[in-house]
């Protein structure tokens, strides 16, 4: 089976990298559960930058990188607000608006969705 064709290194773009985290040292995650699944939202120049980075900035706030879940994907920016109003539409005033987003793209970004306990 051969592997999708990776993105150029000299263009940046929107990932989505969906992770599996245990509670690690972090505090603010309630004790009865053992960890989450988050998906990160990261401006990257490709896949594998982009799983670096979200894994660093959850492990810095104590989680316990576990793995990645699925695939890493790449997501056109000029669809962020369908993504939201499809993937979360619960928390549409909580994640980044589309005009925040495109500014942020050629910067370190990354935010995370919703932290799903297990």
């Amino acid at each position: 089976m051969r592997a999708g064709p990776r993105e150029p290194l000299s263009q940046r773009g929107l990932f989505l990298v969906n992770l599996k985290l245990g509670r690690g040292s972090n505090l603010l995650m309630s004790s009865s559960l053992a960890g989450a699944y988050v998906s990160a939202y990261v401006a990257a120049d490709d896949h594998d930058a982009a799983t670096r980075l979200a894994i660093s900035r959850l492990t810095a706030k104590g989680f316990e990188f576990h793995s990645t879940q699925g695939p890493v994907t790449r997501i056109d920016p000029g669809d962020w607000s369908r993504h939201v109003a499809q993937s979360w539409p619960e928390f549409i005033d909580e994640l980044p608006k589309q005009e925040e987003l495109a500014a942020g793209l050629d910067r370190e970004l990354v935010f995370f969705g919703p932290f799903v306990g297990y």
